[in-house]
């Protein structure tokens, strides 16, 4: 059954107007309600889940074995960016399904946890059939206290090298290799192959913000900010940009300098709730409560079931 009635509600595509160019999705929307004399209805009911779900509508579709793999696993890669307590049984669960594509999402929403627990989780994992299980393990357990004295990371975390270099022809390989060297604390090796990321692509956003962070770890902030001030020179649009050059200068006191920058990320990049949330801390620790709470209140307006977004509500309330 068409679903123009989602395009309108979720901005997705939809066949009727795949074909009906020349009309908005409202028409069709219309169109197919006249034809069934109701709204349309279809088999699926995860759509708004994944648009606009709550963590815990995210966990519950995530452990619904009546949905596809396919939208249980986009629930669980849903929920790295809206980590709570509420999700950790679906990770956990995802952890152990015979799917892969469940596997490899719940590996992927272990990256907000701490590190010890990322290994405790992963670890069975690192020893999975299939190699992209494998080295997605190794990738989340990378700088766990206890990884490198476990022969399974370290064949896993071959395994991830050997598949990163065989695609060196390709910026967002030795940008990834670089961040998993930068997290097992070989920053000269990650600054080298970040480096040379950047070389063959100087447009490649990732590259300057996966450097500055080797920088911020050594507690280089200013050399963390020239290159992010390198990279905003081709890149002058890009949201992660502004973003870790925001957090740069918060760690170097230049509060307003900071501001500006979150505040520049937050115009780029309105779909991404963690660029309002962090400007918002901002402006509190700044002494702009009022501000802050109007930052949180257009972001909720975006996102209203965001957890860190209504936490740090209730926290201004108070």
């Amino acid at each position: 059954v068409p679903r123009p009635d989602l395009s309108v509600a979720l901005g997705v595509p939809n066949a009727c107007n795949a074909c009906h160019a020349d009309k908005d999705a409202r028409w069709a929307a219309a169109a197919v309600q006249k034809w069934y004399g109701r709204p349309a209805q279809g088999f699926q009911r995860f759509a708004a889940t994944l648009a606009e779900g709550s963590s815990a509508d995210l966990a519950a579709l995530a452990l619904d074995v009546a949905q596809p793999e396919i939208a249980r696993a986009s629930a669980l890669a849903a929920l790295e960016r809206r980590p709570s307590r509420e999700a950790a049984p679906a990770i956990q669960a995802g952890l152990a399904q015979s799917d892969p594509l469940l596997r490899l999402a719940a590996l992927g929403a272990l990256r907000p946890f701490a590190p010890e627990e990322r290994l405790r989780q992963a670890a069975p994992l690192l020893e999975d059939p299939l190699l992209a299980v494998r080295v997605e393990a190794a990738s989340v357990s990378a700088g766990a206290p206890g990884a490198e004295a476990m022969p399974a990371f370290r064949r896993a975390a071959a395994e991830f090298e050997q598949v990163q270099r065989s695609n060196a022809d390709r910026p967002e390989a030795r940008a990834t290799l670089g961040a998993f060297l930068a997290a097992r604390g070989q920053a000269d090796k990650a600054e080298a192959e970040l480096r040379a990321a950047l070389a063959m692509a100087p447009e490649f956003a990732p590259g300057y913000v996966n450097l500055a962070d080797v920088y911020r770890v050594q507690g280089r902030d200013g050399d963390a900010i020239a290159v992010l001030d390198d990279g905003l020179k081709k890149l002058p649009r890009s949201a992660p940009l502004h973003y870790a050059r925001g957090l740069a200068l918060v760690r170097l006191q230049k509060k307003a300098e900071a501001l500006q920058a979150l505040r520049r990320a937050t115009q780029l990049a309105p779909e991404d709730a963690r660029f309002a949330f962090v400007y918002a801390l901002a402006l509190n620790d700044a002494g702009r409560r009022g501000e802050a709470r109007a930052e949180l209140d257009r972001a909720l307006a975006r996102h209203p079931r965001d957890a860190q977004l209504l936490r740090a509500r209730e926290a201004l309330l108070r």
